[in-house]
């Protein structure tokens, strides 16, 4: 079962620069500025309601507080106080940033783009941090990154403590995959003001990406400590503390946000997946319902559900919730993976296999999805494609056990012991138990290459040709007819070829060498007669394989000492020994074969199937 998708959600940025630029502030409008730039929303507040109390008709105030709602998730009263700030200044293009994003926020697109275009005229020539800062947040919505990346450098010229401006440079070396980078802006932005929880957060997250738990721990921790309210920092932290296997210190950041929004199906979801971890599968079944009732059309609900059902052995009732999440979202593979470990239980190896193919469409990293479609190839003894199969899943997860076990038994399979030995040497490192077993003096191996059963089918179609022989064995001079003796007729493929030519080097006293089940289901069989004759009838022009194995029971008679007599005649001692004859059967086996071809069609091939020169076995 995969982990719970993680969310991470990143705390709204909000603008700063100075307030020279209106014209219109008194002190504690340029102090809620200053607060602003530097991500203390809460103080920023408060001085703008003080410099409004002071001048009613100061719009940077208005506009402060507005951004400082927004900050705190109050997007219908922030819309309230830009919408003022605008009417007493109309060709301000920062509140129209402003209000642009907050319209964002809203879903509302098409208003938003609108304050985003007049915020662009209006910020043609920045003069000032403030309008640098609120170009580039209006490029940035744009997906104009360099635009803004540059108009955020020149802002921070300008203003070397503008928090949010490093904020927002680490989004977008974020987004650019430049992780180191975005670590050392948001860095810089907790050197300006350690008290910011946004950055905090936000670092966490990149921690969590390099798999840096116990930093990620320290920060969401840190965002927490600065406002205890910060579900998404509880949420991540609780993420953590479960991939440190930390799962009742995670069930107590999970419960926390449970009290702060308790209809989040997200945390129903992964609190469900610590129960599992937990081995209480009754509690992870009751939260992945509730997440399900909460958020119906989310598929990982269903496949986490479904996977409960499957530990119940309830398996249509999994089968139904994987299909369900299939219709949820076509492109979610664990629900094609889980699905198709169904079909391949029931060893329905077709649909198995279109499900693990669909996994690995989907994602062509998938380490399980190579591994699952291995294990099919595996089971129709397809060596040379399990192989592959699971040599990709080890190139995208070197730490996949099951991969390395699983490829040491195709190896050993196809012969390999030497690489058969090497993998599972890798399993036991990987801390995998290898457990000690019995010795097995006789090993059984396969050709290496796939079998081809349209190739096979369309080799036994139908013609005008047949095939008549006589089978017999000679035996200590005795000739002995091949009575009642099942014979198999297999059409010549390129898999047969390969085992014909692996038994002729590899069996031996110890060795046995085997066809695929499936490569011996396209086969045509006929009983011998009591002479041994035989006929297949109806082929096609092409090259056969003919076998069978004839085993008898030999008569024999050997002569039993019963006793002596002995008498003295004259000088001479003189002895008589009895004996008698008894017959005893010695069961013999032998295999008789060959390699037949039928060059026009309509002819009829005639042989004999014997262990050297028969004259009297010639059909």
């Amino acid at each position: 079962m995969k982990p719970m998708v993680n969310r991470f959600v990143i705390a709204l940025a909000l603008s700063s620069g100075m307030s020279t630029v209106f014209g219109q502030s008194n002190d504690a409008a340029d102090k809620a500025l200053t607060q602003l730039t530097e991500g203390n929303f809460k103080q920023a507040k408060t001085l703008a309601t003080a410099a409004m109390s002071a001048n009613p008709y100061g719009s940077l105030a208005y506009a402060i507080h507005g951004r400082a709602l927004a900050a705190e998730n109050d997007l219908a009263g922030a819309q309230t106080y830009l919408e003022k700030a605008i009417k007493m200044s109309p060709n301000n293009g920062v509140y129209y940033a402003f209000e642009g994003a907050n319209l964002k926020n809203q879903h509302q697109d098409a208003a938003a783009g609108k304050a985003y275009d007049k915020a662009l005229k209006l910020l043609a020539a920045p003069a000032s941090a403030l309008e640098y800062y609120a170009r580039g947040s209006v490029y940035e919505a744009q997906k104009k990154e360099e635009a803004a990346l540059v108009d955020y450098t020149k802002a921070l010229e300008l203003n070397p403590r503008f928090a949010l401006c490093y904020i927002k440079r680490g989004r977008i070396y974020e987004n650019r995959k430049q992780a180191d980078a975005a670590l050392t802006e948001y860095s810089k932005a907790i050197g300006i003001n350690p008290a910011y929880a946004s950055p905090y957060f936000l670092r966490g997250n990149i921690y969590y990406e390099q798999q840096q738990y116990d930093a990620a721990i320290t920060d969401f921790s840190k965002a927490v400590e600065l406002d205890p309210k910060d579900v998404d920092a509880l949420f991540n932290r609780g993420v953590m503390y479960k991939k440190k296997g930390n799962y009742d210190q995670a069930l107590a950041d999970y419960a926390k946000v449970l009290t702060i929004t308790p209809n989040d199906a997200s945390v129903y979801g992964n609190r469900g997946n610590v129960y599992l971890m937990q081995d209480k599968a009754s509690l992870a079944f009751s939260d992945y319902t509730q997440a399900i009732k909460l958020d119906p059309n989310k598929a990982s609900y269903r496949v986490s559900r479904g996977n409960i059902y499957q530990r119940w052995e309830q398996v249509d009732s999994a089968f139904n919730e994987y299909n369900r999440a299939i219709a949820l979202d076509p492109q979610y593979a664990d629900a094609y993976l889980e699905r198709g470990n169904i079909y391949l239980n029931k060893q329905q190896y077709e649909p198995a296999l279109a499900d693990f193919n669909k996994v690995i469409a989907i994602d062509p990293h998938s380490s399980n999805g190579y591994l699952n479609r291995g294990v099919v190839h595996h089971d129709k003894q397809q060596y040379a494609e399990a192989i592959d199969d699971y040599t990709k899943a080890i190139e995208a997860d070197p730490k996949n056990m099951l991969a390395y076990l699983n490829r040491a038994d195709a190896y050993e399979a196809t012969g390999n012991n030497k690489l058969a030995n090497a993998d599972r040497k890798k399993y036991a490192d990987l801390g995998g138990k290898l457990s000690a077993t019995a010795a097995n003096t006789r090993k059984e191996i396969y050709p290496k290459g796939t079998f081809d059963p349209k190739l096979a089918e369309a080799a036994l179609g139908r013609g005008l040709s047949k095939i008549v022989g006589r089978a017999c064995t000679k035996k200590d001079g005795l000739i002995f007819s091949a009575a009642g003796v099942k014979v198999v007729l297999l059409p010549v493929t390129p898999y047969l070829e390969e085992w014909y030519e692996l038994r002729e080097k590899k069996e031996g006293k110890n060795t046995s060498v085997f066809m695929s089940k499936e490569a011996n289901q396209y086969a045509i069989t006929a009983i011998s007669g009591s002479d041994g004759r035989f006929a297949f009838e109806g082929l096609k022009p092409g090259k056969y394989f003919i076998q069978l194995i004839h085993s008898f029971n030999q008569r024999k008679t050997a002569r039993i000492y019963t006793g002596s007599d002995s008498w003295q005649n004259g000088p001479v001692r003189e002895i008589t020994n009895y004996y008698y004859d008894q017959d005893y059967l010695v069961a013999r086996s032998q295999r008789l074969e060959k390699f037949v071809e039928i060059k026009e069609d309509g002819e009829t091939k005639k042989i004999t199937l014997a262990n050297g020169l028969i004259k009297t076995c010639d059909f």
